[in-house]
Formats: C-alpha cells, sequence, structure tokens
C-alpha cells in the first residue's frame, strides 16, 4: 500500500522541518516521516494525517527538542495534546 500525505500535513511537515536546526534537519526528515507513514499504515490508512504526524515527532525527536517541537506546532496552529501523553 502507498502512502500518501495529506496536502496540509504535507505542507506543515515540511515547514516544520526547515525550522529545525541545520544538524538536526536531514535526520528529522527521514525519521519522522518513516514513523508517520508507519503509523498511517497501523491505522490501515493510505493517508499520513496530522496525528501521524504529531506522534511520529514526539516519538523519533530526542527528549531535549520536545519543548522546541511544541513551540514549532503551536506557531503552526497546531493542537498536538490531543495525541501526547505528559
Amino acid at each position: 500500500m502507498e502512502i500518501k500525505w495529506n496536502p496540509d500535513v504535507k505542507r506543515n511537515f515540511e515547514e516544520i522541518t526547515d525550522s529545525l536546526p541545520q544538524f538536526h534537519r536531514t535526520i528529522a526528515k527521514q525519521l519522522v516521516k518513516e514513523k508517520a507513514q508507519e503509523l498511517a499504515k497501523e491505522r490501515n490508512s493510505d493517508m499520513v494525517e496530522d496525528k501521524d504526524m504529531i506522534t511520529a515527532f514526539f516519538n523519533e525527536v530526542p527528549p531535549a527538542f520536545k519543548d522546541m517541537m511544541k513551540r514549532l506546532l503551536s506557531q503552526h496552529n497546531i493542537d498536538y495534546s490531543q495525541y501526547i501523553n505528559e
């Protein structure tokens, strides 16, 4: 099954990862993209949605960067709170 991205989610993913420090950007783009697609598959969906992207960011980004992720998601008007346990 080919996994596609909701266009709005893809745009947010690109903007958020482009905001990451250069050193982490490439690795984060790859790891988060793969995890988001894996999560979509687990839901038996062929489309990556917000919940997949958000969960992937919080699963794949090191703990030291979690606050930065919250700030970046908030800047994009993405409510991440329903997808993470804190």
